[in-house]
């Protein structure tokens, strides 16, 4: 489904150059989703259910959300997080309602500001495959969906809205991080692995306000990405130690 804007955005990619082609990848991914959802309902009935709901939302998201602003970003920012629900889901543990939900919010709210970094970086490949998607009969439905004609359908992203719910999303992400120690869920380790991680997040918010090119969103991609792997790092140590 993205060949179109990979071929502008990410040439090198196996489809887009030409190395595999679609109707193979199409069967490999039909394998994967059926053998992931089958050895899910091997576990119990709530990791088969999420597995189920996780690969109709990739579906779903693969054939018309990624088109959409911001609700594709938070299809994104709900698959990241689900991967904590699913974990939960599976030790059968009573915590499964309290901190795998924490974190799933934690990660999920990151993620969401990273993938609307992720939409500004790439918004002139975007546009381009927007363009013929929406080309024809549809301006009033794009109309709809944040985009503005004249002439020919063009891409109404405002950078200055979009950085808004990123910077927003990650602060909330900021305030909320302490919350799993404040309950006693997490060591004081996690506080301390914390503290680095946040630190991060906090210089990604700062950079997603002054920001201005495609360059600079690359660079806030990339911080967020490394405050996410501290996170993850936090979240382990806080329950190791």
């Amino acid at each position: 489904m993205d060949e179109e804007t990979d071929k502008i955005n990410k040439p090198k990619r196996p489809i887009p150059s030409g190395r595999i082609g679609k109707r193979t990848v199409l069967v490999y991914s039909v394998i994967l989703f059926s053998l992931g959802i089958v050895l899910a309902g091997f576990i119990n009935l709530v990791t088969f259910i999420i597995a189920i709901v996780n690969t109709t939302v990739l579906i779903v998201y693969s054939l018309v959300l990624q088109n959409k602003i911001f609700i594709g970003n938070i299809s994104i920012a709900y698959l990241v997080g689900s991967t904590f629900l699913f974990g939960g889901a599976a030790t059968g543990s009573i915590e499964f309602l309290k901190l795998p939900l924490i974190l799933a919010l934690l990660s999920s709210m990151a993620t969401f500001s990273r993938e609307i970094i992720k939409d500004l970086e790439d918004i002139e490949g975007d546009k381009q495959s927007f363009l013929k998607k929406l080309s024809g009969g549809f301006s009033r439905l794009a109309e709809r969906f944040g985009f503005s004609t004249g002439g020919e359908i063009q891409l109404k992203y405002n950078k200055e809205r979009a950085k808004t719910f990123a910077a927003g999303s990650l602060i909330l992400a900021v305030l909320v991080s302490p919350v799993p120690f404040l309950m006693n869920l997490f060591s004081s380790v996690y506080l301390l692995v914390l503290i680095p991680t946040d630190a991060v997040f906090l210089f990604a918010f700062y950079m997603i306000v002054k920001s201005n090119g495609r360059r600079n969103f690359s660079r806030i991609s990339k911080f967020i990405k490394i405050g996410m792997f501290l996170a993850l790092l936090a979240f382990f140590l806080g329950v190791v130690f």
